[in-house]
């Protein structure tokens, strides 16, 4: 029988292989959105429960976009005066705080790693989150000749890195994050202002005879439960010339951006989906009027009408089969051209789905494209019982 169905399909390649394409085009497209969509989502969400604070306060005239600040890691030295930090700590509302402070490898022998790179430096003594997830341990604290590496920072060769002269030891690097986390390099906050004394370039946007000691780059805030955070936020900004970047609506504008993006490619998808569905409807619906003789023949030769319904089936389980094998791992390169361009922009927080995620949708795709092909070759082959030898035979392939 499947020798049968291959020469059959093989007669009519051109039928065939645009069958087999039109599948492919649809599936591949339809995996490759889901696969962008499911790993933007998991970046958005772990970056919201990641980034541990609520609000996010930094100089006033920071040139960035909040979303570039909180999800590229771009270098950004940027500063505001110590005392701050304990203003907004008294605020109503406000539960805790921690500062930290900003500065940046060079692109040159100094430094080992590629290209430039934020160096975050956090206060031991305020910080909630980011030691935790850098030793595992919330009662370790880092020496000074000790870093943690973001997973997408590059040119870290083992345990040791070179940054601004210096060879620092690497305690761990971070599981993806889906925040400017994983384009940096976490140090104690005292290391970074050490550091930033050695460089001049560095001391510039401090401003002439300036200590580092007396300057922090952000403030990371967390409100009281019951607290309005817009309102504890504006009394942030009525300090003076801050900018307060509130977590929860940069991550709703992102994700509501991502919807829109994802819903106009989805309907392109869909489309190719759709226009593959009437091709194998088109495809077997023809069938009985197009191969009444050859199916005349058959039962001629002994085939029962079980056998052509089998056939049939066989024709498309296998054209279907194809298809969609050849759509997914079209799909899955795509996915995966499409992960390293944004990686490599940094333009967006991205992680990959779990195996079990993508396993699932592989098998809802097959299990989607199989039923189509069955409910497509069901209503030839039931004609195909309904035809017999002599007359089939005698009228052609065509009435």
């Amino acid at each position: 029988m499947l020798e049968i169905v291959w020469h059959s399909l093989t007669r009519r390649w051109v039928q065939s292989l645009a069958t087999v394409i039109s599948v492919a085009v649809s599936v591949g497209m339809l995996f490759a959105l889901y696969r962008l969509y499911a790993g933007a989502s998991l970046g958005l969400d772990e970056g919201a429960r990641r980034l541990g604070a609520d609000l996010l306060v930094v100089p006033g005239n920071t040139p960035i976009e909040p979303e570039t600040l909180l999800f590229t890691g771009a270098p950004t030295n940027i500063y505001m005066r110590r005392e701050l930090e304990q203003k907004i700590a008294e605020l109503p509302g406000v539960r805790r705080t921690s500062a930290q402070f900003f500065a940046q490898t060079l692109n040159e022998t100094c430094c080992s790693l590629s290209g430039a790179t934020r160096l975050i430096g956090f206060d031991p003594g305020t910080d909630w989150s980011v030691q935790a997830w850098g030793t595992g341990q919330r009662d370790r604290v880092l020496h000074a000749n000790q870093i943690v590496v973001g997973a997408g920072v590059e040119g870290v060769a083992g345990n040791k890195a070179y940054i601004l002269g210096q060879a620092l030891q690497v305690v761990t690097v971070l599981q993806a994050t889906g925040t400017s986390l994983d384009y940096s390099v976490l140090m104690p906050i005292e290391a970074v202002r050490a550091l930033s004394r050695t460089i001049p370039y560095l001391r510039v946007p401090l401003g002439k005879g300036n200590d580092p000691a007396d300057f922090i780059s952000a403030v990371l805030v967390e409100t009281d439960q019951r607290a309005d955070k817009d309102a504890v936020a504006a009394a942030i900004e009525r300090i003076g010339d801050l900018r307060v970047i509130k977590a929860s609506d940069v991550l709703g504008s992102i994700k509501q951006q991502m919807r829109v993006s994802f819903l106009i490619m989805l309907g392109g998808g869909l489309l190719a989906a759709l226009a593959a569905i009437v091709q194998l409807f088109a495809r077997f619906s023809s069938l009985p009027w197009d191969r009444k003789g050859e199916w005349g023949l058959y039962r001629a030769l002994g085939a029962t009408r079980g056998d052509l319904k089998r056939l049939i089936l066989g024709e498309a389980a296998v054209l279907t089969g194809a298809g969609v094998t050849v759509g997914l791992s079209l799909g899955g390169v795509l996915g995966l051209l499409a992960h390293a361009w944004l990686q490599g922009q940094r333009a967006f927080p991205f992680i990959e789905a779990s195996w079990s995620k993508t396993g699932l949708a592989i098998v809802v795709t097959g299990a989607a494209f199989g039923l189509v092909a069955l409910v497509a070759a069901w209503w030839p082959a039931r004609q195909s019982g309904r035809i017999a030898p002599s007359s089939a035979m005698a009228m052609g392939d065509i009435d």
